[in-house]
């Protein structure tokens, strides 16, 4: 018996030392194979089941693992979050900018001669060849080239048609003071914006007609164009027409193209999205007239800026265009202008209410003695 026992112990004496040599320890729950079972009694019988389970566990469990979680979750998620909210460092280009502008309600009303009212004509009118003159039908267009003119008919805004010219939101004939809710819009505007710069400019191609007494004195604005530094914009554009004197009323002679700033955008933000709306200055704005006086007190005084308003001077309706203390003041004030960055997803401002609270005077005042025969009503018309 002795020596059976001294066989047994060399046995395990030789077998416990060659499973120790794994060198690692055994995992949680393993440990169980059928040698570790029969040699339980032993203290070696635990150091030779981790042969076998580490090498399987650890190897497979880390590498998929780890691998897998990191390499996707992390490189979907910052790609496109910041693609999506971050405003590029330099100039962005536009190709089809929209500017939009009703100028102001005494652009959009009727006046004060009998049937005549003032409104918009995409594109140049024709010289009807002496003042006091009205647009016929034929001549007005709702489009030309890449301007329009359209009215808002209480939910949208919709082409403007001859009819509408003379009617109200509610489709009701227009009164002085009244409001027909007209825009006229440039697009395919080109140029750059620089957010981060806080600068911009955009050109567009194209011309507008502005009629007033349905025609007796007009003039055309055309190829705006926009600049915006350190958060102050300029509109400009190419002025042109036909001048009109008191003195004379057959007077009708040409005035030429010249380039001036149409309005003041204070307070232009070009980092909001897809464009910005602004109101141009006009409120405490003084210039220098060469006909009447400019009234600088109560709460509608104000003017549109020096160079437009000695343009229209020479063409007849410079006291439109500056408060002057006649019943029209509160009409002149401009109205926002909406330049967006891209014509097909246009921003379209609602108009403001304003103009439905306004007198209601139905235009039926007399004209001038001499208009509509020679002298444009205009300038002789309540300013």
């Amino acid at each position: 018996m002795l020596g059976l026992v001294l066989v047994l112990t060399g046995l395990g004496t030789v077998v416990a030392p060659a499973r120790a040599t794994d060198g690692a320890d055994p995992a949680p729950g393993e440990g169980t194979s059928d040698t570790a079972a029969t040699s339980a009694p032993t203290t070696s019988a635990p150091a030779g089941t981790p042969t076998e389970a580490p090498t399987g566990t650890p190897t497979e469990t880390p590498t998929e693992t780890p691998t897998q979680t990191p390499t996707q979750t992390p490189t979907q998620t910052p790609t496109e979050a910041p693609t999506a909210t971050t405003t590029p460092d330099g100039p962005v280009a536009v190709e089809d900018a929209a500017l939009r502008w009703g100028i102001n309600l005494e652009s959009n009303t009727a006046a004060y001669a009998p049937g005549t009212y003032n409104f918009f004509s995409a594109g140049r009118i024709p010289d009807p060849g002496r003042g006091g003159q009205a647009l016929p039908r034929r001549s007005w267009r709702q489009a030309a080239g890449e301007v329009a003119v359209e009215k808002w008919d209480g939910g949208r805004w919709r082409p403007a048609t001859w009819a509408g010219l003379s009617t109200d939101g509610a489709g009701e004939r227009l009164s002085v003071g009244g409001d027909s809710n007209h825009t006229f819009v440039f697009s395919g505007g080109t140029g750059e914006v620089d957010a981060a710069a806080g600068t911009a400019e955009i050109a567009w191609e194209g011309e507008v007609t502005v009629l007033y007494y349905s025609g007796y004195s007009f003039f055309h604005l055309a190829d705006p164009v926009l600049t915006v530094a350190d958060g102050r914009g300029t509109l400009t554009a190419l002025l042109s027409g036909y001048a009109t004197s008191l003195d004379d009323p057959t007077a009708w002679a040409p005035v030429a193209e010249h380039r001036v700033r149409v309005a003041t955008l204070p307070g232009v933000d070009l980092g909001a999205d897809g464009g910005f709306t602004v109101t141009p200055a006009y409120a405490g704005v003084r210039v220098e007239v060469a006909d009447g006086v400019q009234v600088t007190s109560g709460p509608d005084w104000g003017a549109f800026p020096q160079g437009f308003v000695s343009s229209m001077e020479r063409l007849g309706t410079g006291a439109f265009w500056y408060s002057s203390g006649g019943a029209a003041d509160p009409r002149k004030h401009p109205r926002p202008v909406t330049v967006s960055y891209d014509a097909a997803a246009e921003l379209e401002p609602t108009p403001t209410v304003e103009a439905t609270t306004a007198p209601t005077v139905v235009n039926s005042a007399p004209p001038p003695p001499t208009a509509p025969a020679a002298a444009p009503a205009p300038v002789a018309a309540p300013a």
